[in-house]
């Protein structure tokens, strides 16, 4: 059995993440044939790896400020800023990060890199890098064990989805399954 170490769950983290209360995302999602490609790669992943079970999606901005009136309502004005447009999923890649262990890139299309901008700028939030992808599989596993991974996805995974909706998660703490939608905002600009 492969155990991965270093869970973001631990007793320091877990203080820290109750300290800060709710946490506030907006995600881009697949949908139909997408959706499900994705999250049956998702569900088998973390069946082989122990590792938790998340909804497949991009995120466009993490960590918003704000209460959380004020996060949606400047989540709906998101949304009717924005045109629907395509994401493109490219290579699957693997990082060093515990929410970055295995994903897929997302190409850096003019249309993605303008919504995290304009995100970023209704949300206040300082410039940061921006790079877009869809996680596979959470943890800290060795070099090892993520590239024997990505050497086995498939291109079927090199989806094209149109998104035409923003995602507003709040996160009770960093487990995945503390993580809920709380509004749906069409894009309509």
């Amino acid at each position: 059995m492969i155990q991965y170490s270093g869970s973001p769950f631990s007793p320091s983290r877990q203080i820290w993440w109750a300290q800060m209360g709710n946490t506030y995302h907006l995600w881009l999602a697949p949908t139909g044939k997408a959706y499900d490609a994705l999250m049956k790669t998702i569900t088998d992943l973390s069946k082989a790896y122990h590792a938790p079970v998340f909804e497949p999606h991009v995120t466009l901005l993490g960590f918003l400020p704000g209460t959380e009136e004020d996060i949606s309502v400047r989540s709906v004005q998101l949304g009717r800023s924005l045109p629907p447009f395509d994401i493109l999923l490219t290579e699957p890649a693997f990082g060093n990060q515990y929410f970055q262990c295995v994903f897929l890139n997302a190409q850096e299309t003019p249309a993605i890199m303008n919504a995290h901008e304009r995100a970023r700028s209704l949300f206040l939030k300082d410039p940061s890098l921006y790079k877009p992808h869809l996680s596979l599989l959470y943890g800290n596993y060795s070099i090892d064990v993520k590239e024997k991974i990505t050497s086995t996805l498939t291109q079927a995974l090199s989806f094209n989805f149109t998104v035409d909706t923003i995602h507003l998660i709040r996160s009770e703490s960093e487990h995945p399954k503390d993580w809920t939608s709380i509004l749906t905002a069409p894009l309509s600009g």
